[in-house]
């Protein structure tokens, strides 16, 4: 179960209930559904807590659907899943080999998933949120964007010239007219504003690089040489806290889960058989965070 789905699911059946119990939303949000009752086959039930699991498992793939129609969904599914496992088991199925080894597989995941919850709650708390936030974002300096513009030239050896040309006084959209190849561009080649990450390295590298004003020399990307000028650096808005806060959650969920589970791994005996094509290179499966599932 991905850690700290549930308060989710839970707010995404307060949503349907008052219109499948006639409640409003208030009460519908005070109360605890997760045991009761939604539905029943031949007098078995099927619960909010059900319902909460199937989320778990297809909510990523109903994500777009309206609440009460993701709702129905999940309760067909359901209801469909119940009719058929009670006809399995008078047929006997249950004996089958196959089914008794899904059922020690999802045994195994049930028992790591809950585990896994209990043992991350003592690691994501308010006061690690805060004093991650506190840290990382507001005592950290801003997140900047830069505002440059380009001109594409045809070889390094005329990147080299146009350089050339604006430094010794010619204006960077008189060169831009004049030199550009990129057809895509305004005729001063402006490329806006951007953080870092969101432009290719080469470019960025050589954008945060540089003072406002400044011309770069010649710079390869894969869209051929550029030569670059940057016009001016702002800082990005902080987020608030509340902002923030699921970013964060998931930031601490995955760097304490990759620490927890390397300190559990170190206490296990780990012994991979006939499987040394499907390891890297150290010989060792790869690690994945159970926190990031």
């Amino acid at each position: 179960m991905p850690v700290f789905r549930l308060p989710a699911v839970l707010a995404f059946l307060a949503a349907v209930l008052p219109a499948l119990a006639g409640t409003s939303p208030t009460l519908a949000q005070e109360a605890d559904p997760a045991g009761e009752v939604v539905a029943t086959v031949d007098g078995t039930p099927i619960r909010y807590s059900d319902l909460a699991m199937a989320d778990e498992e297809m909510g990523a793939a109903l994500a777009q659907l309206e609440p009460q129609i993701r709702f129905q969904y999940l309760l067909g599914m359901l209801i469909d899943r119940r009719v058929v496992a009670m006809e399995a088991r008078e047929k006997h199925v249950d004996d089958d080999p196959a089914v008794q080894r899904r059922q020690e597989y999802y045994g195994e995941k049930a028992l790591r998933d809950v585990y896994w919850v209990q043992l991350m709650q003592d690691k994501v708390t308010d006061e690690a949120i805060k004093a991650y936030y506190e840290k990382n974002i507001a005592n950290a300096p801003a997140e900047r964007e830069a505002h440059a513009r380009h001109i594409i030239a045809e070889s390094e050896q005329q990147a080299a010239k146009i350089a050339a040309e604006i430094k010794g006084g010619k204006s960077f959209e008189a060169a831009a007219v004049e030199y550009s190849r990129d057809p895509g561009s305004p005729d001063d080649g402006d490329l806006g504003w951007f953080p870092r990450e969101e432009m290719v390295p080469e470019i960025s590298d050589a954008v945060f690089s540089m003072k406002p004003g400044d011309v770069s020399g010649p710079v390869q990307t894969q869209f051929g040489w550029h030569v670059i000028q940057l016009v001016e650096f702002r800082d990005l808005p902080k987020p608030t806290i509340e902002e923030a806060h699921d970013e964060i959650v998931r930031k601490i969920a995955r760097d304490e889960g990759q620490k927890l589970m390397e300190k559990l791994r170190s206490g296990a005996k780990i012994e991979i058989i006939g499987a040394e094509s499907a390891a890297p290179s150290s010989g060792r499966p790869q690690l994945v965070p159970p926190a990031e599932e």
